[in-house]
């Protein structure tokens, strides 16, 4: 029975968790940064990064990085692409591989 409302919360919090509004807020960073509007970009997907949101998290980790729409803070760039690279998002992994070799 405690494992059956364990496994009940834990879902119940990742459904609170998910949002709908979330896939399009991703698109329309993602549009805006193809468009070439990368401070929109960059405002579109920094909530949905501080959130957790992998794909996001390796957006803002790479205009930081290069300095796409913010001025370019390597350190921060690093940061958010860990972030991405930990939930085994792949652009992310690969990045960080990249990053360390230079290092």
């Amino acid at each position: 029975m405690k494992n059956f409302l364990l496994l009940f919360f834990m879902t119940l919090m990742l459904t609170a968790c998910y949002s709908p509004g979330m896939s399009e807020e991703l698109q329309v960073g993602k549009d805006s940064f193809k468009s070439g509007d990368y401070k929109d970009a960059f405002h579109q997907l920094l909530p949905l990064a501080a959130n957790g949101k992998a794909q996001a998290q390796y957006a803002v980790g790479y205009m930081y990085y290069n300095g796409f729409g913010v001025t370019q803070d390597t350190e921060s760039g690093i940061f958010w692409m860990k972030r991405a690279a930990d939930q085994h998002y792949p652009p992310a992994m690969s990045a960080m591989r990249d990053i360390d070799k230079d290092y």
